[in-house]
């Protein structure tokens, strides 16, 4: 039975809108430290952060994602 709070997302069988991967996009499981993780969530979206960090840092990793969907 389906938990009511995320009931649409994590309903099983069919099309589920919003939730999980894109498909094709490859992930691996990253584990931060709580404070760093709650710090960025008070800047914002961590995972968009993380990566904007990133690519200011290394520049040059911007290029290698583009033909391999990530």
């Amino acid at each position: 039975m389906p938990n009511k709070s995320n009931e649409l997302c994590c309903d099983h069988g069919g099309k589920r809108n919003g939730c999980g991967r894109k498909p094709g996009v490859k992930t691996q499981p990253i584990r931060l430290p709580a404070w760093l993780l709650e710090q960025l969530i008070k800047e914002g979206d961590p995972r968009q952060l993380i990566i904007d960090a990133c690519l200011s840092r290394f520049p040059s990793i911007c290029n290698e994602g583009l033909d391999n969907n990530d």
